[in-house]
């Protein structure tokens, strides 16, 4: 995790899912030594600044306001040194209000579902568009457990750049004191037959070579590998019912977020985190 970054942003609407979101963000704030800023975006139909408002734009301040000191309070409850600080923006879309306070952020967190705007966050278009898009890491919470396991999964691709998912999932499991389990999974071809064992040893050894540079960072942090014969999306979603973490990588710089992500997404057990490279 960045230290050049010094927030960790959360998007907040009101709803039980995102105030679990609220709790998620604290804890990964406290753990980091980063502040924690609380924001709810305000869709209108053009931008309006927060303190240009008027009749209805101004009633609905005067609503939200309360949900954004809720979420202030719950957070200082859980960790009462923490700075904690709380937004209110207008913009056309709650991705775009994000990404407006984005470039400070270490993470941006979100519930896995919600009210009003925030409600596609996990299943439409907006929260899928963030994911694969916000240069850095996103995180989903999805779960209802706030007992810590132990474990953080990072699931990877090795034809893709390791290194935005690494960089994070060894951060993270370093934070907790976890474990980090490394999963890559591939599904090979019809008919292969005996050649599928010795592709299998191919792929551990080049799991192995990728990941000898972040065990040498930090020889200490417990890390097991896997090569599995299976569906990525399936592999990780099993993997995250004994996980307090799944993280990975989006398709790249130029691309949106991949399928395994979008599955992933979808079918975790714990929050996930997607990995996009910073530009």
């Amino acid at each position: 995790m960045s230290t050049q970054r010094t927030a960790i942003l959360v998007g907040t609407d009101g709803s039980a899912h995102s105030d679990r979101a609220i709790g998620w963000a604290a804890d990964e704030a406290a753990r980091h030594g980063k502040e924690l800023h609380i924001l709810h975006v305000l869709e209108t139909p053009t931008k309006t600044a927060p303190g240009n408002t008027g009749g209805d734009a101004a009633s609905l301040v005067d609503a939200w306001n309360p949900v954004l000191r809720a979420g202030r309070d719950a957070a200082l409850r859980r960790h009462p040194r923490l700075k904690v600080e709380t937004m209110l923006v207008h913009d056309r879309t709650v991705a775009g209000g994000l990404r407006h306070y984005t470039g400070e952020a270490a993470e941006v967190v979100v519930g896995h579902r919600g009210r009003g705007g925030f409600a596609s966050l996990l299943l439409g278009s907006t929260g899928l568009h963030l994911a694969g898009h916000y240069p850095g890491p996103v995180v989903i919470v999805r779960g209802h457990s706030d007992t810590p396991i132990g474990e953080v999964v990072v699931g990877l691709d090795l034809a893709e750049d390791p290194a935005p998912a690494l960089d994070h999932a060894f951060a993270a499991a370093a934070a907790r004191g976890a474990r980090l389990r490394v999963l890559h999974a591939w599904r090979p071809a019809a008919g292969s037959g005996a050649d599928v064992q010795l592709a299998t040893n191919g792929r551990c050894d080049r799991l192995a070579a990728v990941l000898a540079p972040w065990r040498g960072r930090d020889p200490d942090l417990k890390v097991g590998e896997d090569v599995v014969i299976g569906h990525p999306v399936q592999t990780l979603a099993r993997a995250s019912a004994e996980a307090d973490l799944v993280v990975v990588g989006s398709r790249g710089r130029s691309f949106p977020l991949g399928s395994v992500g979008h599955g992933v997404i979808h079918h975790a057990h714990c929050p996930v985190a997607v990995v996009r490279p910073r530009d």
